[in-house]
């Protein structure tokens, strides 16, 4: 079988030389649009991650493709539609890091209320004044609304739970456990104005784009945290950045944002950016906002279960067998 991998690290170029000896493998640490497609022309597998755009442009000029596979749970950086018309499966990961995830959630959150990055700021100043500036909130104090309820919402929920905090809910399928444990579910419109942190964990689609925009952000209360482990277009970077400015938002955390491939892959030395781009540096600026680059999944546990879990789908695909938990299409 005719492999291809895009987007590799060292470490998983390794393990699938390892364990893919009996197949024709092409590992490459760049993304697809780095690679000349016609290397890769007789492609049966093609491995990805979320910084691979596979629209139909590209899938056009892989004629053999029988498999997507992305080391990713979400899938809106492929071409379903073009993959239903010509027949080509396409697996994920849904479930390979909901507790890293979580976790990087809170870490984030845990940042924000005590005032961590001002402390930091002050103290390369040898400044170690324990000032109004560094007061704390307590994450008991505060009511947390968890956007998205599955494998990621659920755990950050529980999380949540665990603080101590009021936890509201939603998402179109409820969780009977989490009602059982005290979350009350509400309406999207509810929670946005009850909650003091919101927090994001929603698939991107049609219906989620620009799912937080201007008119969300004036909805919401006066001084909320919001964070965003999603996807970067489920929030408009022009309305949280307005949001932050007028103080309307008191914390931001974004681990995904708009355009993000563009400073998380470099190609601004490319010549490329955008004016999202240089909303999400100005903000970087601020003391109350903090921002990491894609990195919420990232646990030496989470990239085990990646590669792992890659592993299973490609062998039962060879094997001719059902792909079971890893199928979309």
């Amino acid at each position: 079988m005719n492999i291809t991998f895009t987007s590799l690290r060292k470490d998983e170029k390794e393990f699938f030389e390892k364990h893919l000896k009996e197949h024709s493998l092409k590992l490459y640490e760049n993304p697809i649009d780095k690679i000349p497609l016609k290397d890769i022309k007789k492609t049966e597998i093609l491995v990805v991650f979320v910084f691979d755009k596979l629209g139909r442009d590209v899938l056009s000029q892989l004629p053999d493709l029988k498999l997507i596979i992305t080391r990713s749970a979400g899938v809106d950086h492929i071409d379903l539609d073009y993959c239903r018309e010509k027949g080509i499966h396409v697996a994920h990961m849904p479930a390979y890091s909901p507790k890293s995830i979580a976790e990087h959630t809170f870490a984030l959150l845990l940042n924000l209320t005590r005032r961590i990055k001002t402390a930091q700021k002050k103290e390369e100043k040898v400044d170690f004044s324990q000032k109004e500036d560094l007061l704390g909130i307590d994450l008991d104090q505060l009511t947390i609304g968890v956007i998205g309820t599955g494998r990621i919402g659920t755990q950050t929920a529980l999380l949540a739970l665990a603080f101590g905090m009021e936890v509201l809910a939603f998402d179109i399928k409820e969780n009977p456990m989490l009602r059982e444990k005290g979350v009350k579910y509400l309406p999207f419109d509810e929670i946005i104005t009850k909650s003091d942190v919101i927090t994001l964990h929603v698939p991107y689609t049609p219906k989620t784009h620009h799912l937080i925009n201007k008119e969300t952000v004036a909805k919401m209360k006066e001084g909320v945290y919001l964070i965003n482990t999603s996807r970067g277009k489920v929030v408009d970077t022009d309305a949280i950045y307005e949001g932050v400015i007028t103080g309307k938002i008191k914390g931001l955390a974004l681990d995904v944002f708009e355009d993000e491939e563009i400073l998380i892959l470099k190609r601004f030395q490319e010549g490329k950016g955008s004016d999202k781009n240089l909303k999400i540096l100005k903000l970087l600026s601020f003391d109350n906002v903090i921002i990491t680059p894609h990195i919420a999944y990232f646990t030496k546990k989470a990239i085990e279960n990646i590669k792992n879990c890659t592993l299973e789908a490609i062998t039962l695909f060879v094997k001719g067998e059902d792909l079971g938990r890893f199928k979309v299409l």
